[in-house]
């Protein structure tokens, strides 16, 4: 809990020491442009949406050049919205509030020399501004000027973000003095981490093997601090340890098997040159890369809280510091996708090099984007690209992903046993998502035996996957066969995902074609709650009620499938039961599907 109360203090204390930037109309007589919105400082203020960079038309003096700046941050162009400010500043070099907008938007476009200067200008009227102090600091580590990076984040005021950023970059800034401050570090997973990470760095491993015990000792650490746990230890020499946990969170879902599996062969291997290149605390060499490290992490937190604008200067901070953090790039990436910006994430993704150990997961990602961008071309072009040029079969069934998600099945087909022929005779478990979208097309390709046996191979290597279970559970309940054992399948599934509202019409329905109506009206009731307006399911529920003599709520739900459905021809279906009532039980296509399958088991809803 204190590592939690800590991250969400992290977050709360960068707007606050950001000011917030709220956008409102200030009253005021004392300048020229009191008619117009301006910003002023509102701690807790939301974030801006991302956007596409937009056209301004030419606007010209200073309340024109001003609101385009304006304008431009709403859009979240911030590259414009800076130099139009710096424009306006020219008019009003004393204007503090301008001044402070003026440094915050220079950072985040990765300028760190211009925010600098900003900052410097903010501290004359507000010496107790932590984020300017921050910011000074910053430009010093980025030339190397450790000492001065040191007095900067002395001058930086008390508060939860002080607490909590100001003993890690003192840290790194004593670190190249060589010495080991760590009288600041609280008991959190990232001090911890960081304070390992300057032992180390300074060949002082006891004192790393002291942190990373007290680390093991924190209850409930995530996926990413454990990994970072495996890699300290593995770092350290203590290699039964480090492979033990590499092993076990292989098993994790979301593990990235690809980085996982490079960690574990580094390590049997024992090759000096090769542990430098896989494991990350052996790459930490420099006080530049460690103060860089613990912004990115900030960075990281940001992020999780959402905070997107926070995010990406942090981001950006750790990028001055640390131009080859390829770590910051890539939450720079996501940031933007997460606002639609795809077309910068994607140009982002490229620039990692392939001596990144996730090089290969970033640049099936950047594919990604592209088929969700609506370059298909594009994307399938690099997807073979990967397997081409580096042997990736991932790439491969990617590709028949991005056709069997435009429904060209056909296409998906034959890309997906490309790759089981790449593979070789039988698929190992390693690619059993493979056989769980094969099985897929081969059942909207009307190959049902071909499905079942992808499938079910599938339900062998992940007997508790809830998407695949269900999938294969309804598809022999639309069948007509195997009902008891789908029954089971999808009983496993719900109990898995009960707050799914398609698995739950799954079981209901299936008890339904069972003829257990009564059993099955509970279901399919839990399914409606889960999913009021989704027509099928709606439809369901209001086939069964008909069946259990509940005649008008049969057409109140039949009423509300037909007010929900986009198809004509199922809401002419629909229609006609309100006035003869639902024909014989007839099979009907699940409504739920699995979305893109991929390699790290991650659940997925997206109904096809």
């Amino acid at each position: 809990m204190k590592t939690k109360w800590m991250l969400a203090a992290c977050a709360l204390g960068v707007v606050a020491l950001m000011g917030g930037y709220e956008l409102a109309a200030q009253n005021t007589t004392a300048t020229p442009y009191n008619t117009v919105t301006t910003i002023t400082p509102a701690a807790g203020a939301p974030e801006v949406t991302e956007t596409a960079t937009v056209d301004l038309p030419p606007l010209e003096g200073f309340a024109g050049k001003f609101l385009a700046s304006h304008f431009a941050q709403t859009a979240y162009d911030w590259e414009t919205a800076s130099d139009y400010l710096g424009q306006v500043i020219t008019h009003d070099p004393e204007n503090f509030d301008l001044i402070k907008r003026a440094m915050v938007l220079a950072m985040g476009t990765g300028d760190s020399v211009t925010a600098a200067k900003w900052a410097q200008e903010l501290l004359k009227a507000e010496p107790e501004n932590g984020f300017a102090h921050l910011i000074v600091a910053v430009d010093a580590l980025a030339r190397k000027d450790n000492d001065a990076a040191r007095i900067a984040m002395e001058k930086m005021p008390e508060g939860d973000m002080t607490s909590f950023a100001k003993p890690l970059l003192l840290g790194w800034a004593e670190a190249g003095r060589g010495t080991l401050e760590i009288s600041g570090l609280a008991q959190v997973p990232m001090h911890l981490y960081h304070g390992a990470l300057m032992a180390l760095m300074l060949d002082n491993k006891t004192q790393a093997r002291l942190f990373t015990e007290q680390i093991m000792q924190v209850k409930g650490l995530t996926q990413g601090e454990a990994m970072r746990v495996a890699d300290m230890l593995a770092a350290l020499g203590d290699k039964d340890k480090a492979l033990g946990l590499y092993q076990g969170l292989k098993l994790q879902e979301g593990a990235s098997h690809d980085v996982i599996d490079k960690k574990i062969s580094a390590v049997e291997k024992g090759d000096e040159a090769i542990m430098k290149a896989t494991i990350p605390p052996m790459q930490v060499t420099t006080v530049q890369q460690g103060a860089a490290l613990a912004l990115y992490d900030m960075a990281s937190i940001l992020y999780q809280e959402e905070s997107d604008s926070s995010t990406k200067l942090f981001a950006q901070m750790a990028l001055a510091v640390d131009p080859d953090l390829i770590d910051a790039r890539l939450l720079l990436a996501e940031t933007l996708v997460r606002n639609d910006r795809l077309d910068e994430a994607i140009a982002l993704l490229k620039t990692v090099p392939a001596t990144y150990p996730s090089f290969m997961e970033t640049q099936r990602h950047a594919a990604e984007l592209l088929a969700e961008a609506g370059r298909q071309d594009e994307a399938l072009q690099m997807m073979n690209g990967l397997y081409e040029q580096h042997g990736d079969i991932e790439s491969l069934i990617r590709v028949g992903d991005i056709y069997r998600h435009a429904e060209d099945y056909n296409a998906a087909l034959k890309a997906y046993n490309r790759a089981a022929k790449a593979i070789g005779k039988d698929v190992p478990e390693e690619y059993w998502h493979l056989l769980y979208a094969r099985g897929m097309v081969h059942e909207r390709e009307g190959h049902w035996k071909e499905a079942v046996a992808d499938l079910t191979a599938a339900v062998e290597y992940r007997p508790n996957h809830p998407y695949l279970l269900n999938y294969l559970g309804y598809g022999w309940a639309d069948k007509g066969e195997n009902l008891e054992k789908s029954l089971e399948l999808i009983r496993r599934a719900v109990a898995l995902r009960p707050m799914d509202g398609y698995i739950t019409d799954s079981l209901g329905w299936v008890l339904y074609r069972m003829q257990k109506f009564e059993e099955a009206v509970p279901h399919l009731e839990r399914a409606v709650e889960l999913l009021p307006y989704d027509s099928t399911i709606n439809d369901h529920l209001g086939d069964a009620y008909w069946q259990v003599g509940r005649r008008l709520e049969a057409r109140f739900q039949w009423r509300r499938a037909i007010n929900s459905s986009e198809d004509a021809e199922v809401s002419a279906v629909i229609a006609a039961k309100l006035k003869d009532g639902p024909p014989a039980v007839e099979p009907v296509r699940a409504v739920a599907d699995s979305g893109k399958v991929q390699a790290d088991d991650a659940p997925a809803t997206k109904k096809e």
